[in-house]
């Protein structure tokens, strides 16, 4: 809900018009900050290099800081068997480099590493290259690994569990602030009551899940792994583990103030209202803090503006979606007259204000996310942002009838100074209301799903300059073999389609070339504006290996690669078509063992 006054209409276009300005004035106020999910950009050894002797260490070299502490660094041989390795250290003054040391000469054979780390901005990180000692060493057979089916499982509760905290941070806050701004005797009634308690327990529950599903995710174990107290301990130790700490301790200490303020709320003495809606606003900012702070806002250029900048965020979002949660929940059942003619407009100015808030702020997070219209449209995180802005847009649309009915009914009482409580609406009228608010926080609560989801998110800009992690070597490609027939796999971006053909040769454990085609809905050759290239394994997990196709000429795409082990690996090709436009097909790819 928004407010029906002239004013408040004033308001909210000075609002349009700064929030257009600052994105306007935004490329020329910050430059480009360089930020996000840390890119593996080199290893020694390079992915793909074929080594006289073995190494003594692998060293892995990102865009930005990380930390190995949840982390791993895995050497598999071609079994899928693990070699021995000291634990992942970090040079002295280079926090963006993990070593790893190997104790043991490797034998000759083909080995692919797989890493895990944790990135600056608290999100965990993965993914995998090969190399060859010597000649390739014999041929094995892995043996039947469990792919882990947990991990999938984690990830549904993890998404689950980052929803109902902003959902929970929302009912928490923005409850106790309209309680104690707007309606005070609502503690009275037994439904605040329960969004109050209910709120405080769902962040409790939330933030311990959190807490669990982030250990498992970024060890890629289920839940009951995630139960083992030294990897709770290490969890603990990262940027994310200590904020959800931090989370659980102001938790702890809101709720003796919780107590209070259900005791005290009632009061009508000015002064204690507004102590009581300072201490849930610091409260409010405080907690919103232990998600600012482990987030995208948290890295690169001017972070301590970002962090800001998105605190502001989530505070306008927790007051205007709870207060709408309170409205729709207790007070307009509660059918309390008197009550509604003073918060009902008020919280609609209130409303007012934090629109004007969110469109700002997200405007600035948009831009340092996102920064260009092909990251915006081509990439995941653009994909949801604009889903997130179509849902606000319609939370505006149901403000403005909300305003429409609060100048209908409360307009007329304000002017005359009305205190009459059989003036304002009948009960069908605030039925109405009711339902309408219903659905506008149904809809609030949609878009805290997708802004769960955007959190973990690669932002849009670094995934479009993403520089592919693992290097092709230079040596001249093995001798072509015979590959499985392979089939072309449809695609469509915006108003292209066509076709991708993938073809390993050879399709077995060692040095193969890769080829990539892209043809025409007519079956001749397309050439797009880019293609990019991950190979993945199930079992035994291992990748995204991703493979570097080069320019391409007549839409052919020809890497040379390592295949570390047999299996059924996954080419996940994203054909971009235009600035804004790309689409990912899946090809399975049988890769067999060395013919030794």
């Amino acid at each position: 809900m928004a407010a029906a006054l002239p004013a408040g209409a004033r308001v909210l276009r000075l609002a349009m018009i700064l929030a257009a300005a600052l994105l306007g004035a935004l490329p020329v106020l910050w430059p480009a900050p360089a930020w996000a999910h840390a890119e593996l950009v080199a290893t020694t050894p390079a992915g793909g290099a074929v080594l006289a002797t073995p190494p003594d260490q692998v060293v892995l070299r990102f865009t930005e800081p990380v930390t190995a502490g949840l982390g791993e660094i895995r050497v598999l041989d071609r079994s899928g068997t693990a070699v021995t390795t000291e634990a992942p250290v970090q040079p002295p003054g280079d926090p963006a480099t993990i070593a790893v040391g190997l104790p043991v000469a490797l034998p000759s054979g083909v080995y692919t590493v797989a890493w895990q780390a944790l990135s600056a901005d608290t999100h965990p990180i993965e993914g995998a290259f090969a190399f060859t000692v010597g000649d390739g060493g014999p041929a094995a057979t892995p043996p039947a690994v469990d792919a882990g089916p947990g991990r999938a499982a984690v990830g549904v509760v993890y998404l689950f569990a980052r929803w109902s905290g902003f959902a929970a941070l929302a009912l928490l806050c923005g409850a106790a602030l309209f309680t104690a701004w707007l309606w005070p005797a609502g503690v009275r009634y037994r439904r605040v009551r329960r969004m109050l308690w209910g709120g405080w327990a769902a962040l409790v529950g939330s933030t311990m899940l959190c807490l669990l599903c982030y250990a498992a995710s970024a060890r890629g174990v289920g839940l009951d792994a995630a139960m083992d107290a030294d990897l709770l301990r290490r969890t603990l130790q990262t940027k994310a583990g200590t904020v959800l700490a931090v989370r659980l301790a102001v938790l702890a200490l809101l709720a003796p103030a919780l107590v209070l303020l259900i005791r005290h709320a009632r009061t009508d003495a000015r002064r204690g209202r507004r102590l009581a809606v300072a201490a849930v606003l610091a409260a409010d900012t405080t907690l919103a803090a232990t998600w600012s702070t482990a987030t995208h806002s948290s890295v690169g250029t001017d972070a301590w503006l970002a962090i800001s900048m998105d605190v502001v965020h989530l505070v306008a979002m927790t007051v205007w979606f709870g207060g709408l949660a309170v409205l729709a929940g207790a007070l307009l059942p509660a059918r309390d007259v008197t009550a509604m003619r003073t918060a009902v407009p008020a919280f609609s100015r209130i409303a007012l204000g934090c629109v004007g808030l969110l469109v700002l702020t997200g405007l600035f997070a948009g831009w340092r996310q996102v920064q260009s219209v092909s990251a915006l449209g081509g990439t995941t995180y653009g994909h949801l942002l604009l889903a997130k802005l179509s849902l606000v847009a319609l939370l505006v649309v149901l403000g403005a009838a909300a305003r429409s009915w609060v100048r209908r009914h409360y307009a007329a009482d304000r002017a005359l100074g009305a205190h009459d409580a059989k003036r304002g609406p009948d009960a069908e009228q605030v039925f109405r209301l009711r339902r309408q608010t219903v659905v506008e926080t149904a809809v609030a609560i949609a878009v805290l799903g997708l802004s769960s989801v955007l959190v973990t998110t690669q932002p849009a800009a670094p995934a479009v300059a993403a520089v592919p992690a693992a290097a092709t070597g230079g040596s001249s490609p093995p001798e072509a073999a015979p590959a499985a027939a392979p089939a072309r796999v449809p695609f469509r971006a915006g108003s292209v389609s066509g076709s991708v053909l993938v073809e390993v040769e050879p399709a077995r454990v060692g040095r193969a070339v890769l080829h990539l085609s892209v043809f025409d809905e007519a079956g001749g050759p397309r050439e797009v504006p880019e293609v990019r290239v991950a190979l993945t394994l199930a079992a035994p997990p291992v990748g995204p290996m991703r493979v570097d196709p080069g320019t391409g000429r007549f839409g052919h795409y020809a890497a040379l690669v390592t295949l570390p082990l047999p299996g059924r690996w996954d080419v996940a090709v994203t054909v971009r078509t235009s600035a804004v436009d790309q689409t990912v097909v899946h090809i399975p790819v049988e890769v067999g063992a060395a013919s030794r």
